[in-house]
């Protein structure tokens, strides 16, 4: 169950990634991440009918901690791509956000396997080659960049280890509450930037036309089935095996390039897609 949950918030995560980061071509990124995690609570709280939630203080508070990490780690997350070079801080921060969680798993008492941890290893690898994408105008991150790209990493940590430290009763309420908390970090930096930067409208209205508002919604949807599968991949196994397999996201976004988009797949990146099959057969065995 922990390699199937992990492996699929892995992927809602990458096609998420995929389709906000189209939007964010033509919009803010901030607006794009606002609409979609609007439409992500919508779909929590539809999921939490069948499923449940348990609204105690415990959820709650781990629900706010959560919110907070997801605002730190998107917020640094646009920064760092912004400042470049992607094909370094993208990979960074998704080391980051595997091995935090890793080593706070071990730090608790968690016992791994010899698989496990060879798997885990391969992981990381594989993250690296499959996010790095070689070329001839890569360069060394700015300071500047390296600080937001760990920052966020450091965010996405926080996701997991608030996540996976959710009540196991507690259903999908500190999902939910994240997902509140996110939005209204996001509505205080859109309101931080319209009266700063005086742009001409709160919200893009681009946002809502069809040719865009189907992406946005994508982008919400991969966002919080990605969240849903994680928390079930947790409650069913480690919280060092869920991180590292959720953190191939950028599998997921590398394929769907290459198919919608036509691009070009590096063979650095095919090793590092071989590698993580070859680690979630590991993981199986163990």
């Amino acid at each position: 169950m922990t390699i199937i949950f992990g492996l699929l918030s892995a992927f809602s995560y990458g096609y998420a990634d995929f389709v906000g980061a189209l939007a964010a071509k033509r919009v803010r990124a901030i607006s794009v991440t606002t609409i979609s995690f609007s439409f992500g609570l919508l779909i929590a709280l539809v999921l939490s009918i069948p499923i449940g939630a348990n609204y105690s203080p415990a959820a709650i508070s781990t629900g706010i901690y959560a919110g907070v990490a997801s605002g730190i780690a998107i917020s640094c997350l646009y920064a760092a791509l912004a400042l470049g070079p992607i094909s370094i801080v993208s990979p960074l921060t998704a080391v980051i956000s595997a091995v935090i969680p890793v080593l706070f798993d071990l730090a608790t008492g968690t016992q791994l396997g010899p698989y496990s941890i060879l798997a885990i290893v391969l992981v990381l690898i594989a993250v690296v080659l499959v996010a790095f994408v070689p070329g001839p105008d890569v360069r060394l991150p700015s300071l500047r960049a390296m600080v937001f790209s760990v920052g966020s990493g450091l965010g996405f940590a926080g996701i997991f280890v608030f996540l996976d430290s959710a009540p196991s009763d507690s259903g999908l309420s500190t999902l939910v509450v994240m997902r509140v908390v996110g939005i209204a970090l996001m509505l205080l930096g859109l309101s931080y930037l319209f009266f700063t930067s005086k742009p001409a409208h709160f919200l893009e209205p681009q946002l809502f036309s069809k040719s865009l508002v189907w992406l946005v919604l994508l982008a919400g949807s991969g966002d919080v089935l990605g969240n849903v599968a994680f928390l079930v991949a947790t409650r069913a196994g480690d919280l060092a095996v869920a991180a590292v397999l959720t953190s191939l996201y950028p599998v997921g976004t590398i394929l769907l390039a290459r198919i919608v988009l036509k691009e070009r797949i590096a063979k650095s990146q095919t090793v590092g897609i071989f590698l993580a099959m070859a680690a979630c057969g590991l993981l199986a065995m163990n």
